[in-house]
């Protein structure tokens, strides 16, 4: 299939218009947030040379090596229908169509022509580099065929998102309430380039657009091929198989497709804010495109400690391996009804979706159907969206999905498609040619953990705990929060939580679960720090943290709150541990030294 692009000398420019994503004077202030010093980017649209994806594109590139891909049986568990989508041969129109600029000024109006049958389209501005670049790009505006700006300065109006980043920024329509009319509104579209805060790019710079169709503009269904990167044996090659059957099977009338898992040194286990950039890149040469790259890593510190996961722009790169917004990275919990939580929040954000209700007071998503919580600081329970999958934070486990985010995420690029009813997904395309991914090793065995059914039980670990406490150390928390300002222990403190006795406790207990033993631990050094005898919680933490009985999650918990209350201790840890079995601990340590 071709498609004639619109001319630019013949396409009138942008015409004054209102803004998107009003939801009356109680949402004007609210705002979507995106990961750890990687911030965001929404819009989209195009017209120029033609590659069409999902099949049709010229096959070249090797792929990873020393790989282990497996194919996803059928199935109908998650959120919406899905499963029992085959895989068909060519469709007579491509799912994916690009379409794209090689040479873009700043601060000049691309006209991106959108034809009827236009589920959304997601725009794509990078510099022209060799490598992955540091400086910032993104899409400074967008303006839809009525006038109404979409993205404006970086950002949705009302929000206080910014859609520029390192080397690349992304953007896509729809991912408003007033946008996701289905298909999506036919026309011309306007899309402006420029470099972030300095408004100049820093080199060439290109603009893709990806546009989502199909014969009739109604979603088919499609499938979601997955490129898996183990980090310092975080879970094995067998979990991570079962946790993403059971967070994408029938994920808003999606299936699971081809599984490729791939292995990463323990350099890359345990991830901040400054790592999170770099570890995507590692994605590069990995499988098939488009494809959601997942990588799982065996915790998160720095400003992103306490996370669950971490995503580095809504929406996110699944078209190109390699780049900073390449995947999302995830410490599971070894639960797989919690982390199939964690995976499909993250791929919200990966889809452009925010949180309904940001953990600072004020903000929350521009949709219109999505509820919100007007009182963080009350009980996380009696929150009306605390269900729902883009919640920052908590124990509920439902993973409900409103229409409009069903809708933004079936408008994304991140899957192989389906244009007609009764159709097979097509074809997948070939790896980016270059590099390759990271060899496999033999995988670990694999954690406890099973699916359960209902909210968690809170046990007798966190009987002495506040309410909201005890959800923070439970739930699910997303490094978008932790990203804003204030992180994890910010909100634990908040909520009740600083209490170093009380999280030691919790610490020690055997019947908590890992990941809450592990962000109690860290907990109690900075708690410990701030106010109670720190060189006797010190010792206790660097007790914890040398014993090998516990999981890994818990001693690395107990480095980080080492570190929290006493950097003497910490050093005088990492040379003891210099020589520990777990070389992800040992890593730790010596970080947490510094």
């Amino acid at each position: 299939m071709t498609e004639s692009p619109a001319s630019a000398s013949s396409a009138t420019g942008p015409s004054p218009g209102t803004q998107d994503g009003e939801r009356g004077a109680t949402r004007a202030r609210r705002g979507g947030l995106l990961a750890a010093g990687a911030l965001a980017a929404l819009a989209a649209g195009a017209c120029g040379g033609n590659v069409v994806v999902d099949g049709f594109e010229p096959t070249d590139g090797t792929g990873g090596s020393g790989a282990t891909t497996s194919s996803a049986t059928p199935g109908s568990s998650g959120v919406g229908q899905g499963g029992n989508i085959g895989e068909g041969g060519a469709p007579p129109i491509p799912p994916l169509v690009k379409n794209e600029f090689p040479d873009v000024t700043a601060g000049k109006s691309i006209p991106v022509h959108v034809p009827p049958g236009t589920l959304g389209i997601t725009a794509v501005a990078q510099l022209v580099t060799s490598t992955p670049s540091w400086d910032p790009v993104g899409i400074e505006t967008i303006t839809g065929p009525d006038g109404r700006t979409l993205v404006t300065n970086y950002s949705i109006p009302g929000t206080l998102a910014h859609f520029f980043n390192h080397g690349i920024g992304t953007a896509a329509v729809p991912q408003t309430g007033t946008a996701a009319s289905v298909p999506l509104v036919p026309g011309t579209y306007w899309i402006t380039v420029g470099g972030g805060d300095t408004g100049m790019l820093a080199g060439p710079a290109r603009l893709s657009v990806w546009r989502r169709q199909t014969l009739d503009g109604r979603f088919h269904g499609g499938k979601i091929d997955v490129n898996a990167f183990i980090a310092g044996n975080a879970v094995s090659e067998e979990y991570m198989q079962r946790a993403l059957r059971s967070a994408y099977r029938g994920f808003v009338g999606l299936d699971l497709g081809d599984v490729t898992v791939h292995h990463l040194g323990s350099e890359w286990a345990v991830i901040d804010e400054e790592l999170l950039p770099s570890v995507l890149e590692q994605t590069a040469g990995a499988a098939g495109r488009p494809a959601l790259n997942v990588i799982a890593v065996a915790d998160f510190t720095g400003r992103l400690a306490g996370a669950a996961g971490a995503t580095p722009s809504a929406p996110s790169v699944a078209v190109e391996h390699g780049t900073h917004l390449s995947g999302i990275v995830v410490a599971l919990f070894g639960d797989l009804e919690a982390d199939a939580v964690i995976l499909r929040h993250e791929l919200g954000h990966f889809a452009g979706l925010f949180h309904t209700t940001e953990m600072e007071a004020g903000y929350a998503d521009p949709l219109d159907d999505t509820a919100e919580c007007e009182d963080m600081s009350l009980s996380y329970e009696r929150c009306p969206d605390y269900n729902n999958v883009m919640f920052p934070t908590g124990g509920d486990f439902s993973s409900t999905m409103t229409p409009q985010q069903a809708r933004i995420v079936q408008a994304s690029a991140f899957y192989r498609g389906v244009v007609e009813d009764g159709g097979g997904a097509a074809p997948p395309l070939p790896a980016d040619p270059g590099a390759s991914a990271s060899e496999a090793p033999v995988a670990p065995p694999a954690p406890g953990g099973s699916a359960r059914a209902g909210a968690p039980d809170r046990r007798a670990w966190a009987a002495a705990l506040p309410p909201r406490a005890a959800t923070l150390l439970e739930g699910h928390f997303c490094g978008h929060s932790a990203a804003r300002g204030t992180g994890f222990f910010g909100w634990l403190r908040a909520a009740g939580g600083a209490d170093a006795e009380r999280l030691l406790a919790v610490g020690r207990d055997p019947g908590a679960p890992a990941h809450a033993r592990a962000r109690a631990l860290a907990a109690a050094g900075r708690a410990a720090a701030a106010s109670a005898p720190a060189a006797r919680v010190a010792a206790e933490l660097q007790a914890l943290a040398e014993d090998p009985r516990l999981p890994r999650r818990a001693r690395l918990g107990a480095i980080q709150g080492v570190a929290s209350a006493s950097p003497d201790a910490a050093r005088a840890l990492a040379a003891r541990m210099a020589a520990d079995p777990d070389h992800v601990v040992e890593r730790m340590a010596a970080r947490a030294a510094r």
